[in-house]
């Protein structure tokens, strides 16, 4: 018998005694688990849920089982509330036990869910990152105080449309706005460009940020089956590592010439308050949870305001 093929039958023998304990605990782990429909070993009811589309799948099983229901997607056990009145009782009632949520495995790349005020359970770092975040971030102050930013970036855009118009050139009108969406947010933040319109760098940021949000949301065998995640069968960790890396790599330069400039002068931006912050004596917040706070921020800015664009045109 080769290595490999004994590797095999090692792999397939852990497989087999997980879920042998996984089934046999079945009944004892969720005691009080609302009504569903019955579940298939190993698969669960992913067979109920495929190959229609989930919120349409999950909206004939309510017919039958109620607005509260669990399923089984894999080895995971879901609860499904489908009436709005239910979901807002319970995230009013019960909005501590419902504020941790789900964590991808490919998400967990580099840590990323320890300092990110979106994956992060409720607890004291939370509440700091929370806390940051309304009064830095999405205050009604800081969003006055760069309105004339957000006007002077709407008027670059028109100026390149124009001089595009005037030369009659084609322009790329996704990646016109990204620019525009990306360079209003890193003003924000760092009171700089990351990219320009003539350049091809935009199209990198563009890039880099589209794989992140499509490795976030695309099905993985090791969020169903927690017995394959150390094992990352699909990559889905490792390719968000290196686009994480690209991004944090950016920002890092970006505080990193920041903290050599002490003593200049840079206006309020969000990027001067987050190290005001780091600087006091006993703060909770590190220089690597203000990086991956930066990460969210430029991810969740860039995703919500290029939606809004589209929606609009």
């Amino acid at each position: 018998m080769d290595n490999i093929t004994f590797i095999q039958l090692i792999f397939f023998a852990y497989l087999c005694i997980h879920i042998f304990f996984s089934l046999s605990n079945k009944n004892t782990k969720h005691p009080n688990l609302p009504p569903g429909p019955p579940s298939y070993p190993i698969i669960g009811n992913i067979l109920q849920l495929w190959p229609s589309k989930l919120h349409q799948a999950l909206h004939k099983l309510s017919k039958t089982y109620g607005p509260i229901m669990s399923v089984k997607i894999g080895t995971i056990t879901t609860i499904v509330i489908s009436s709005p009145n239910i979901a807002k009782e319970a995230l009013h009632k019960k909005d501590r036990a419902l504020a941790s949520r789900f964590v991808p495995e490919s998400v967990q790349a580099l840590s990323h869910h320890q300092s990110s005020v979106v994956f992060l359970p409720v607890s004291s770092k939370w509440n700091t990152l929370r806390k940051v975040c309304a009064t830095q971030i999405f205050s009604t102050l800081q969003l006055d105080s760069t309105q004339s930013l957000r006007h002077r970036k709407m008027k670059e855009l028109l100026d390149y449309l124009h001089e595009n118009c005037e030369k009659g050139r084609a322009v790329d009108i996704g990646e016109t706005a990204f620019t525009t969406v990306l360079n209003a947010i890193s003003n924000t933040l760092f009171s700089l460009d990351l990219a320009s319109h003539s350049s091809g760098v935009s199209q990198k940021f563009r890039s880099v940020i589209s794989s992140v949000l499509d490795e976030a949301s695309k099905p993985n065998v090791a969020d169903y089956y927690p017995v394959f995640r150390r094992f990352d069968p699909q990559g889905a960790r490792r390719r968000m590592k290196r686009y994480y890396r690209t991004l944090l790599d950016v920002f890092d330069c970006i505080v990193e010439e920041r903290i050599q400039r002490v003593g200049s002068v840079h206006g309020n931006d969000v990027l001067e308050s987050f190290l005001d912050i780091i600087r006091r004596e006993n703060s909770e917040l590190t220089r690597h949870d203000v990086l991956h706070l930066f990460l969210v921020s430029i991810i969740r800015e860039i995703k919500f305001k290029l939606i809004f664009l589209i929606k609009v045109t």
